[in-house]
């Protein structure tokens, strides 16, 4: 007998302002395809807040597709991980609950990735942080990225960073660290040992919280869409 989480799986598809809208009985997922083989996610929607915005600012600048996650947590409150078939925040990998549940959450997320990007040559996740330790980083964890295409990033930040501080003077001053050439804390461990991260060429953007406020957000669109865009022209 099938569980009301099956039962609700797919509950309702419809389309507003250009997006389709997938309900699920512990969540809802919104996504705009793109036929550019690029895409801009945020599988932690509601926990990391304002990455949506984040997102969807930068896949209209690059042409991209869009896929975001709201709520997706259990009764009890514990967060489905959405982009690996994981339950639990804050965990090593190894105490991360693989559920039934996350699992037929992920394989939603999994076919919806595939729907919003055909063709995908490069998927990328928007997510936050609260940690005073990398307050004053933006942290780009990735995978399938050369360290002549991180570097080539590295190089072009500061100008980017520039133009989003001459347009919004508040944005933080973020040092930039990118795998494979620097060290980084949000290393997205998880995402590539056990979900989507790990089957594509990926980038795992941590933005600490004072570049996720309402008057940055448009701000963080703009570093992503650039460093993005130095990724696929770098050789």
């Amino acid at each position: 007998m099938k569980s009301a989480i099956v039962i609700g799986c797919l509950a309702w598809i419809s389309a507003a302002a250009g997006q389709e809208r997938v309900g699920h009985a512990l969540g809802e997922f919104e996504y705009l395809p793109a036929s550019n083989g690029l895409l801009i996610t945020a599988p932690h929607g509601t926990y990391d807040a304002n990455t949506p915005q984040i997102a969807a600012g930068a896949a209209r600048q690059l042409g991209a597709g869009y896929l975001a996650a709201w709520r997706f947590a259990t009764p009890d409150k514990v967060r489905l991980n959405v982009n690996r078939p994981t339950e639990g925040a804050l965990l090593a990998c190894s105490q991360e609950p693989q559920t039934a549940r996350a699992k037929e959450v992920y394989e939603i997320y999994r076919g919806l990735v595939a729907k919003a990007a055909p063709g995908l040559r490069l998927y990328v996740e928007i997510h936050g942080n609260a940690n005073p330790k990398t307050a004053q980083n933006l942290e780009v964890a990735t995978v399938g990225i050369s360290a002549a295409q991180a570097q080539a990033v590295k190089e072009s930040y500061a100008a980017l960073l520039a133009q989003v501080r001459g347009q919004m003077p508040a944005f933080p001053e973020l040092a930039l660290l990118i795998e494979p050439v620097d060290k980084i804390y949000w290393g997205a461990a998880c995402a590539k040992r056990l979900g989507i991260l790990g089957k594509q060429a990926g980038v795992h953007f941590e933005f600490p919280r004072g570049a996720r406020e309402p008057h940055t957000v448009a701000g963080s669109a703009i570093l992503v869409a650039g460093i993005v865009r130095r990724i696929m022209e770098t050789p």
